[in-house]
C-alpha cells in the first residue's frame, strides 16, 4: 500500500537501534528516581517516619515484584513482540511517576515504587527481544552493548540529575516531575514504532498467504525449556548472572546510602557521586564493550571476563576496610573501577547466552528467565542489606559483593568457553 513505504523508511535498522537506546536510557533513570531521593524521603518530616519503617519491606517486595515481573516476562514477551511491550512500561512510567508525586500515602507512594519496579523489569527483556528479532547474528553483539550501554547511562544520568536537582534546594516530589514529558514522549514514539511495523508486515502476510509457492522449510523447533535448564551451561551463567544482578542492587540503593552515612557527603552529594559511581558502567560498555570485546576471539572474551570478575571480587574487599582505612578520596574511584568491571560480564555474555539457546522464538524467555533469578536472589539479599546499612553497618554488605563475584568467575568463564567451542565445533 502506498502508506505504507514512508512510514517504513522513517523506522529503519538504524532509527530502531537509537529508539531503543532511548526508551531503555529513559526507563532506566526513571528506574532510579526512588532510590536517588531515597535519602531526602527519609529526612521529610512528614513522609520519613513512617518511610522510615516501611522501606525495608518494601525493597523486598520490590523484589519480588521484579520477580513477578520477570516471569510474566517469559511468557508473553515473545509473544507480543518487544515494542508492544514498551507501549505498556511508559503507559506504567506515566502513571507510576505522577502517583508519587501526587500522593501524600506513604501507602501509596510505595505502591507507585512497586509500579515503577515493574515497568521498568519488563524492559530489559523487551530489548532484548527486538535485537534478538530485528538484527542479524553479526550485529546483534554491537546492538546488545549499545542497549547495556543505554541501560548504565541512564542510571548514571538519572542520578546525577535527580542529585543536582536536589542539591539545587528543590523538594523531592518536584524533582520526579521533569521525567513525566520523556516517559509521554516514549510512549508516542513507541506506539508509533508498533503501528508502522505492523502496517509493514501486514501487506508481507497477505502476499505470503495467497503465494502459490512450494510451501517453506519446516522450522527449527523451539528450544526445549527443560532441557536447556537442566544442562550444566544453563547453571554456569544463570548462577553468576543472579549473583551478580545484586551489584546492580548494591549501586542503585546502596551507594548514596554509603557516602552519606559512612562518608559524610549531603543527600544530593551522595546521589550524584552515585551517578558518577554508576559511569563507571557506561565506560565498561563503550570501551571495554564495544570497542574491545566484539572484536576478541573465543579465548580472548573468556579471559577479559574471567579479569574483570577478578576486580570485582577484589574492589568490595578494600572497600570493606571502610571510613576507619579508607581514605574519603579513594571511595569513588574505586566504585567507579567496580562499576567498569561489572558491566559488561553482568550484560553481555547473559545476552549473547540468551539469543543462542532461544534463538529468534524465545531470547526474551531466557532473558527474562536470567533476570528473574536475579530478582529472586535479591528479595532475600535486599531486606538483609537494607537492616545493615540503615545501622551504617556496610562492611558485612561488600563482604557479600566480594563473595558474589568470587562465585561468578569460577562459573561464567568456564561456560562461555564451553558453549564457544560448541560453536565452533559445528562450524567445523
Amino acid at each position: 500500500s502506498a502508506g505504507v513505504g514512508p512510514l517504513r523508511t522513517t523506522m529503519g535498522p538504524e532509527s530502531t537501534s537509537w529508539l531503543l537506546f532511548l526508551a531503555v536510557l529513559v526507563n532506566q533513570s526513571g528506574r532510579v528516581m526512588i532510590p536517588s531521593i531515597k535519602t531526602s524521603v527519609l529526612a521529610d518530616p512528614e513522609f520519613g517516619p513512617a518511610f522510615q519503617t516501611s522501606v525495608g519491606a518494601l525493597l523486598s517486595c520490590v523484589s519480588i515484584v521484579c520477580l513477578g515481573g520477570k516471569l510474566l516476562g517469559a511468557a508473553f514477551t515473545d509473544r507480543l513482540g518487544g515494542w508492544t511491550v514498551l507501549v505498556g512500561v511508559f503507559a506504567m512510567w506515566i502513571a507510576a511517576t505522577l502517583g508519587a508525586v501526587v500522593t501524600s500515602s506513604v501507602d501509596v507512594f510505595g505502591r507507585m515504587w512497586l509500579l515503577n519496579s515493574f515497568a521498568y523489569t519488563i524492559t530489559w527483556g523487551a530489548a532484548v527481544q527486538v535485537v534478538g528479532a530485528a538484527y542479524g547474528e553479526a550485529d546483534r553483539p554491537a546492538q546488545l552493548s549499545k542497549v547495556a550501554m543505554a541501560s548504565r547511562f541512564g542510571a548514571t544520568l538519572g542520578n546525577i540529575f535527580f542529585g543536582q536537582l536536589l542539591s539545587s534546594g528543590m523538594q523531592w516530589r518536584s524533582v520526579l516531575v521533569p521525567l513525566l514529558p520523556l516517559q509521554a514522549l516514549l510512549l508516542l514514539l513507541c506506539g508509533y514504532k508498533y503501528w508502522t511495523d505492523s502496517a509493514a508486515a501486514a501487506p508481507a502476510k497477505s502476499s505470503a498467504a495467497s503465494a502459490k509457492s512450494a510451501p517453506p522449510p519446516a522450522a527449527e523447533p523451539p528450544p526445549s525449556v527443560l532441557s536447556t535448564l537442566l544442562s550444566l551451561d544453563m547453571w554456569l551463567m544463570l548462577v553468576p548472572k543472579a549473583l551478580l544482578f545484586t551489584y546492580t542492587q548494591f549501586f542503585m540503593n546502596y551507594i548514596p546510602q554509603l557516602l552519606h552515612i559512612s562518608y559524610g557527603y549531603d543527600h544530593g552529594q551522595a546521589a550524584s557521586l552515585g551517578g558518577v559511581a554508576q559511569g563507571g558502567s557506561v565506560i565498561g560498555l563503550l570501551v571495554v564493550g564495544n570497542m574491545c570485546y566484539k572484536s576478541l576471539r573465543l579465548n580472548g572474551k573468556v579471559g577479559l571476563v574471567l579479569f574483570l570478575l577478578v576486580v570485582c571480587t577484589v574492589v568490595p574487599l578494600v572497600l570493606a576496610l571502610g571510613p576507619a582505612v579508607l581514605p574519603r578520596a579513594a571511595v569513588v574511584p574505586l566504585a567507579v573501577l567496580w562499576g567498569l568491571a561489572y558491566a559488561l560480564p553482568f550484560y553481555i555474555p547473559p545476552g549473547e547466552f540468551a539469543m543462542q539457546v532461544g534463538g529468534k522464538s524465545a531470547t526474551g524467555l531466557f532473558s527474562n528467565l536470567f533476570d528473574a533469578a536475579g530478582f529472586g536472589v535479591s528479595a532475600f539479599w535486599n531486606p538483609w542489606a537494607s537492616r545493615l546499612a540503615k545501622d551504617g553497618d556496610f562492611t558485612a554488605v561488600l563482604l557479600s559483593q566480594a563473595a558474589f563475584g568470587a562465585v561468578a568467575l569460577m562459573g561464567m568463564p568456564i561456560c562461555m568457553y564451553r558453549v564457544g567451542a560448541k560453536a565452533k565445533a559445528k562450524k567445523a
